[in-house]
């Protein structure tokens, strides 16, 4: 039996086929596609990433097109990404922002190596990719030199605890520049909201987080509420760039 037979009970495979399957030290990588969608997946009922293979720059998942409206907020120079999973964000900012650089920390060669492959990952000189646990890392990293911070670090069931630590979020605040903005992806908020959120205030002057079901996003910036606006016109013109609707979800943020 072929490593593509040993996953039947995988909801992805009822209109898609593994189009590639290998293991590391962390457990399992597979790629699935069904023609039209390409999809990152570790062996779990999770989606890690989506890409559309006929529109590789639109946003699949709508916590995505929510981390992306960082860009309302901030006309970024240098984006630092702590995850790359299938490189979503990436792919998408890379084709959108043909001015700015792009730092991204993966935990996983394995991942790095697949995203290259099936995802059409960007690969010049404003890309630089390093494999290294991204919660040590940021701590190696130059204080304000990155305009925003992109957390999404999962594996296959559950998110990595440490982007929820006081101590990596001192380091965030550290690294972004004045008017940085930390977007973190959390499968769902903590059990102690108010502590959590009471934390986040300490540290950042601004908090804001997103209305929908889906994976709740957190916007925390270095810049006080009084300085922050949302630039329309910067998200329309990536709205035309990308196909795809986004300034919409500006409704849905709520600052706490």
């Amino acid at each position: 039996m072929s490593p593509f037979d040993e996953h039947p009970a995988l909801p992805f495979l009822q209109s898609g086929k593994i189009i590639h399957f290998s293991k590391d030290d962390y457990g399992c990588v597979l790629v699935i596609d069904d023609g039209k969608r390409r999809i990152l997946n570790f062996d779990s009922p999770f989606e890690q990433s989506c890409m559309q293979i006929c529109h590789p720059h639109q946003l699949v998942h709508q916590y995505t097109r929510f981390m992306a409206l960082a860009v309302a907020f901030i006309d970024p120079a240098h984006i630092t990404f702590l995850g790359l999973g299938g490189g979503s964000l990436l792919r998408t900012l890379h084709y959108a922002l043909p001015e700015c650089t792009f730092h991204v920390i993966e935990l996983r060669q394995t991942v790095v190596e697949v995203a290259n492959e099936y995802f059409s990952v960007p690969r010049d000189h404003r890309v630089n990719i390093c494999v290294d646990d991204a919660v040590k890392q940021i701590t190696k990293t130059h204080s304000n030199s990155s305009d925003i911070i992109f957390s999404d670090m999962y594996d296959a069931y559950r998110m990595a605890p440490g982007q929820i630590q006081k101590s990596f979020l001192r380091e965030c605040a550290r690294v972004l520049t004045d008017q940085g903005f930390l977007v973190i992806n959390l499968h769902k908020l903590p059990t102690d909201q108010f502590a959590f959120f009471e934390m986040l205030d300490n540290i950042f002057p601004t908090v804001m987080i997103n209305s929908t079901t889906e994976n709740v996003v957190i916007f925390a910036s270095k810049a006080g509420p009084e300085k922050i606006e949302s630039n329309i016109q910067r998200v329309e013109s990536i709205e035309e760039q990308l196909h795809q609707r986004l300034a919409h979800l500006l409704g849905n943020l709520i600052r706490l």
